[in-house]
């Protein structure tokens, strides 16, 4: 989390925590500290590398069982005090909460060094700094060793969009008026950016969008340190590795469709150019009296290179949402609850609903929907790769949320040409929503898919499919105690 977005992440922090009463102190493993807050949430702080980060999570990080000295020596400093006031000095990506009376009357929290207790706070903390001017900022590509709060990341944003959108989005920084936060895969990283990234979502809060990105990362992370999962984590690492490649694929991609504003050049001047000419480049007036020069192949004529980068423009636009349609498929993975939870046949069910036997052993939640239909979610990535390449028929339902993680649920037919009722469908499509990126919205779209049009991806991690064949989008509305209501109790 560079200093663009920790301004944003800081403040919108601070006017939830404020009033807070800590609770305890926890360290999920080196260099990462969550600070129970009650109400508002674990305020969870990364100050090492890679990937530092703060986020105010709903959810405790899984922590080790036994507490490290640092943090047992914060927890009892800090237990029971309160959060009177959070400030921030955003560029040096520190935040400070002041306390109520007891050892130190600030909180000194910082993505460069560890939690620290003082008495007061540096002169400088909190002053805003100078941003310079666009001009200054691309011709310097060290301009962060002299502003460090002109991260690289924002450089080379600012390098590849149009002057007048590097002159808004620069006014944004400066103002700190953004109010569009993205999350996503950068340089084959999660992050969170004031900008469009690869495969991203889109959240109007910067809270928000660190939630969801830093979250991932911290499970990554705790599977990592802890040595849980490992075959998960090499997964994540093969993910990340993929992404990677297709930002490389994008760019190349987005080089060739680039062409094709070139194409029109030579298009719109075609009239008054040599066109069996074999040039290097060309000059062509547009209307207007507008000039352009368009660097040629001079093994080619002007028509033909006209016509050559109009086809890999065509091809690249081609390529673009081939990409698109791959990197769904690799993020669509679920951050699910590895707890086995046995799934058996229980006496009342009515045959038609008893449990399969191939089903029984999958760590997968079983419902019954208002209408006796059996429903499977699976409650992680393993158990999803088996309820869709082991248990399910080609003929049952798959549903899962559109353009983000979630569990896969099946829902379970007796025959191909069995019909399935709505409120069936709407409450699979609810269980899905659930278990998946959507749960905090209320509300998202869901793909409804057979069986037989999903497949596993040779080579991803375990639970990420490729859909063939979508038979239509359903509106899942989530309701309160749903799965509490149709679940199968073992």
């Amino acid at each position: 989390m560079d200093a663009t977005v920790f301004r944003f992440v800081a403040r919108e922090a601070a006017g939830k925590i404020r009033g807070a009463r800590l609770e305890k102190v926890f360290a999920p493993f080196p260099a990462c500290w969550t600070f129970d807050l009650g109400q508002p949430g674990f305020l969870v702080v990364h100050a090492g590398k890679p990937d530092p980060f703060l986020l105010l999570s709903s959810a405790k990080p899984e922590n080790p069982l036994q507490p490290d000295a640092r943090a047992m020596w914060l927890r009892k400093r800090l237990r029971g005090r309160r959060v009177l006031d959070a400030v921030s000095d955003w560029p040096g990506r520190r935040m400070a909460l002041a306390l109520s009376p007891g050892e130190g009357s600030w909180l000194m929290l910082s993505l460069s060094e560890p939690p620290q207790l003082t008495d007061s706070l540096p002169p400088d903390f909190g002053r805003e700094p100078e941003i310079p001017a666009l001009e200054e900022i691309l011709d310097n590509p060290e301009i962060w060793k002299t502003y460090p709060h002109v991260t690289p990341p924002l450089r080379r944003r600012l390098q590849v969009i149009s002057r007048d959108e590097g002159e808004t989005l620069l006014q944004e920084f400066r103002d700190g008026s953004s109010r569009t936060f993205y999350a996503g895969m950068d340089g084959g990283r999660m992050c969170v950016r004031l900008w469009p990234v690869s495969g991203g979502l889109v959240f109007e809060s910067a809270l928000d969008a660190a939630d969801y990105a830093c979250t991932r990362t911290l499970a990554d992370m705790i599977r990592a340190r802890t040595g849980e999962d490992a075959a998960a984590s090499r997964a994540g690492k093969r993910l990340r590795r993929a992404l990677g490649r297709l930002e490389e694929d994008e760019r190349r991609l987005k080089t060739m469709l680039a062409g094709r504003e070139q194409a029109q050049w030579l298009r719109a001047g075609l009239h008054a150019l040599p066109k069996d000419a074999r040039l290097s480049e060309t000059l062509v007036i547009l209307h207007g009296g507008e000039e352009r020069t368009v660097a040629l192949d001079p093994a080619l004529t002007v028509r033909e290179n006209m016509d050559r980068l109009f086809a890999r423009a065509a091809k690249g636009e081609r390529g673009l949402a081939q990409v698109a349609a791959r990197r769904k498929m690799l993020l669509d993975a679920p951050l699910e609850d590895d707890s086995p939870v046995p799934v058996t046949e229980t006496t009342t069910l009515a045959a038609k609903t008893a449990v399969p036997a191939r089903f029984r052993d999958i760590k997968a939640a079983v419902y019954r929907s208002s209408d006796g239909f059996l429903m499977f979610r699976g409650r992680s990535a393993k158990a999803n790769h088996q309820l869709l390449t082991r248990a399910a028929s080609p003929f049952d339902y798959w549903l899962h949320a559109q353009n983000g993680p979630g569990a896969h649920v099946i829902v379970k037919r007796d025959f191909p040409a069995q019909e399935v009722p709505e409120s069936t469908i709407g409450e699979a499509a609810a269980l899905a929503a659930l278990a998946s990126h959507l749960k905090m919205a209320g509300c998202g779209d869901v793909l409804l898919c057979l069986v037989k049009d999903v497949r596993t991806i040779k080579g991803a991690a375990m639970g990420m499919a490729d859909v063939r064949k979508v038979l239509r989008t359903v509106r899942a509305v989530i309701e309160p105690g749903l799965e509490q209501k149709l679940e199968i109790k073992t």
